[in-house]
């Protein structure tokens, strides 16, 4: 009896358990369907405005400036034909109606298309995403940093309202790069620190900004970003304190060569001068 219990409850459970899996896949297969469903009615409804659209602004006028060609040309022959002056051909209006009909159409699907072209363009111009100046490789970044270039234009992206911001610190940071690499003799010891800082944890904050992204709450995401945005402005800020720093002490070198020039080979001449005398 014992084992007839088990046997039936174990029946059961399965019974359940398959009337709960079957729910889930007509679930899943009428979300499915739905979707499809929805796209190919978007589509629909996209190609009946569209041929809408066309009847209103293409056949409409042409139809009409026909009918009222047609109709002037009928009226002024049947008054020809009245004054007894002449008789001519009942289907000229017909064709010469034919012939406005499809020139106005022409002229105003050519009108459509231009129009929808600007449409386009402007488009194009507003979007980003308009993202070409965002998402280019800055000209300023030395070679070897086209990791970092990347992740600027990721954090672009993610935060195209702070897109002045983040350009003015792209650049900013791409500066004392440029300026680290490119340095004639050895750079200062602050933009070398600053300059690894940028390398080696600019790229992996706009990484780790991504992946609290895709896990967060859409109410937690303007913080995020607003946080990453802060961040790389401070990289920045700090670029621009060293370079700064950088020149006013090449200010302050040229002034010091300058004073000894002065102090050293011009008093030497007058020495000279005067035991030439």
């Amino acid at each position: 009896m014992k084992y007839l219990v088990e046997l039936v409850f174990g029946v059961g459970f399965l019974g359940l358990a398959a009337m709960v899996l079957s729910f889930a896949l007509r679930f899943l297969l009428l979300t499915w369907a739905v979707r499809v469903v929805g796209n190919v009615v978007q589509g629909v409804l996209g190609l009946i405005k569209t041929i809408i659209r066309a009847l209103i602004f293409v056949f409409g006028p042409a139809v009409l400036g026909g009918f009222v060609i047609g109709l002037a040309l009928q009226i002024g022959m049947n008054l020809n034909l009245g004054g007894g002056t002449t008789s001519a051909d009942s289907t000229m209006p017909v064709l010469v109606a034919f012939l406005a009909f499809f020139m106005i159409v022409a002229v105003r699907g050519w009108q459509w298309q231009a129009r929808r072209n600007q449409q386009n363009m402007l488009l194009q111009e507003t979007q980003p995403m308009g993202h070409a100046k965002e998402t280019s490789e800055p000209a300023d970044y030395p070679p070897g940093c086209e990791g970092i270039a990347n992740a600027w234009s990721k954090a672009i992206k993610l935060a195209p309202e702070r897109r002045d911001d983040l350009l003015d610190a792209r650049a900013t940071c791409g500066a004392l790069l440029a300026a680290v690499e490119l340095s004639d003799g050895l750079p200062d010891s602050a933009m070398i620190e600053t300059a690894t800082l940028i390398r080696n944890h600019l790229a992996a904050l706009v990484e780790s900004t991504e992946r609290r992204l895709r896990g967060a709450k859409r109410s937690e995401k303007a913080a995020i970003v607003e946080e990453m945005a802060k961040l790389l402005q401070g990289f920045a800020r700090r670029a621009q304190s060293d370079l700064a720093a950088a020149g006013r002490a090449f200010e302050d070198d040229a002034a010091l060569r300058a004073y000894l020039t002065s102090q050293l080979f011009e008093r030497q001449q007058e020495v000279e001068t005067v035991l030439g005398q």
